[in-house]
């Protein structure tokens, strides 16, 4: 007994395994043609959120911000106990203890804001180039430089958070405890100046991480080179320093000294906030006798602010050019 199939018939223009699009009125669509402005904001925002959801981050952070609230707690006893507290832990006077505080709070975080910008920027990166993950990200609508920026705005944007966020609680508490003694008055620009400083520190740890990070393909190698770049410069110009400058500082002559004194990149760095907050500084000097002081000055100001935009520039430059979809093999 044999059976038989009804032949198919198939519809018209044969689209047979398609249906028809139902609404045409795309045709006669003629308005603008955009596509996201922003593709970098999207790679940073991934290293973002990747990070502050990690304990280590906070804890990091809380280091970072101990120096505001040691500096803080100066601030309350120095309201407590007047102008003899402050001559002692200020060495300043009082219209400029508030500037003071700030720059030697920034201080005492920057190491933490280099481990935190070293923890995140050194496998930025580099992981990617371990894991093939260019090759991922270049393939969609995303542009080298759009990646470079994502990954460097994701380094900035965790430190300079780490750098102004402890300061800005400093500064509510100082504008609601000293109110009445003119704070906005006398330091009428310093909210701009935090800013500034925390953008300064966050974009040259940035530049310098996401720059080294870009030539390795191990994150530990990576984090290694960084942190040995920014310790050894440290080290040579504070040996330096010590050996040339260290008896012509005492004497008074110090511009040339505080150059040298600061040429590292945590110096760079430093050097750049401590003309940002415009203060001067006063140490013991022992060899005139106790109660003697020696006053240090920023280092000039032109010259820091050229150093800090060359590490910035080479550090995107030397990433720029590492950055390919694919493994380029010479030789």
């Amino acid at each position: 007994m044999s059976t038989s199939q009804a032949p198919t018939v198939d519809p018209p223009g044969g689209a047979s395994a398609v249906n028809p699009i139902a609404d045409l009125s795309y045709r006669h669509y003629d308005g603008p043609l955009r596509t996201r402005a922003v593709r970098w904001w999207i790679v940073a925002l991934l290293a973002i959120r990747g990070t502050i959801r990690k304990w280590w981050f906070w804890l990091l952070f809380l280091l970072a911000s101990s120096s505001y609230g040691f500096w803080g707690l100066m601030l309350f006893l120095e309201s407590r106990f007047g102008s003899d507290f402050r001559r002692m832990m200020f060495q300043t006077s009082q219209q400029d203890r508030f500037a003071t505080s700030f720059f030697q709070a920034y201080d005492g975080s920057l190491f933490w804001l280099m481990v935190i910008g070293l923890v995140v920027g050194a496998p930025s990166i580099a992981g990617d180039n371990r894991a093939h993950a260019l090759q991922v990200y270049l393939a969609k609508p995303i542009t080298k430089t759009d990646y470079l920026l994502g990954k460097w705005a994701g380094v900035f944007a965790l430190v300079f958070i780490s750098a102004f966020l402890p300061a800005l609680l400093l500064y509510c508490y100082c504008i609601l405890a000293f109110w009445s003694e003119g704070i906005v008055r006398h330091e009428p620009w310093l909210i701009f100046r935090i800013v500034a400083a925390s953008g300064a520190t966050a974009a040259g740890l940035a530049s310098l991480f996401v720059g080294i990070s870009a030539w390795c393909r191990s994150t530990m190698v990576s984090a290694a080179i960084s942190a040995g770049i920014y310790i050894a410069t440290s080290a040579i110009a504070g040996i330096l320093w010590g050996v040339l400058f260290f008896r012509a500082i005492q004497n008074g002559s110090m511009p040339l000294g505080s150059v040298i004194q600061h040429a590292s990149i945590s110096g760079v760095i430093k050097g750049v906030a401590w003309n940002i907050y415009g203060v001067a500084l006063s140490i013991p000097n022992m060899g005139q006798g106790p109660m003697s002081g020696v006053t240090l000055r920023a280092p000039n100001g032109w010259i820091m602010g050229t150093a800090l935009g060359v590490l910035i520039a080479v550090g995107l430059l030397a990433a720029r050019l590492r950055i390919r979809a694919v493994e380029v093999v010479t030789g």
